[in-house]
């Protein structure tokens, strides 16, 4: 039982976070939700920055991870998997997500000068994933699917920072259509700005099509 529990009170308190930010979140009220004992709680995490650490690397990270895990196989198709990973955030985007927005950028801005420990965390977690893109769009480079003057470490920070600008507009306009209309954009710009001119670009996979249409 008590690894059950410890998992336990890690995700009701990211799904806190998730909710109100790192700062708003009580522990004190989560252990009555969770009906476990002041005890029990801090055997496990002893201050509310370790258990802060622990959401970071037992959560955030195997989730964001996981968003771009289908690139990290991808020598050919770069081009087509990147796409379908944007699509897919946009079309499995909720009005609950929008409106909580991302919460790996919620957390970099509200922690990031009041913690180094926590600001060195969330810059692992963005660094990871901008090494599976980078390394993804010299694939795509490589392959001939992605034009060959950019900058791929660049290119990577700047599709995760569109991202995050996705989230942060549509957040305080409280829209998902304001978030599916900047993820539209940020596929028009990545097809013009990364992908080879039209000809020579892949055409396979529903992804692709959807943004050439």
């Amino acid at each position: 039982m008590t690894k059950i529990t410890r998992e336990k009170i890690l995700h009701r308190c990211f799904e806190a976070i998730c909710e109100g930010g790192f700062t708003n979140l009580r522990t004190d009220k989560e252990i009555k939700r969770l009906r476990i004992t002041k005890g029990a709680f801090y055997h496990y995490f002893p201050g509310k920055l370790d258990l802060g650490y622990a959401v970071i690397d037992e959560i955030l990270m195997p989730m964001y991870a996981q968003r771009w895990s289908v690139l990290e196989e991808k020598t050919k198709g770069v081009a087509v998997a990147l796409n379908e990973i944007i699509e897919n955030i946009k079309v499995s985007s909720t009005d609950i997500s929008v409106k909580r927005g991302d919460v790996l950028a919620n957390l970099m801005v509200e922690m990031s000068n009041e913690d180094e420990g926590f600001r060195l965390k969330l810059e692992e977690v963005l660094e990871s994933q901008v090494k599976l893109i980078q390394r993804a769009i010299l694939n795509g480079k490589d392959a001939g699917e992605m034009k060959p003057q950019i900058d791929a470490r660049s290119m990577a920070y700047s599709l995760i920072g569109q991202l995050h600008g996705c989230y942060a507009v549509a957040k305080t306009r409280n829209s998902r259509d304001v978030f599916t209309l900047m993820m539209n954009a940020l596929q028009r710009q990545l097809k013009e700005v990364l992908f080879v001119s039209a000809g020579t670009e892949p055409t396979s996979g529903m992804g692709f099509q959807r943004m050439t249409a």
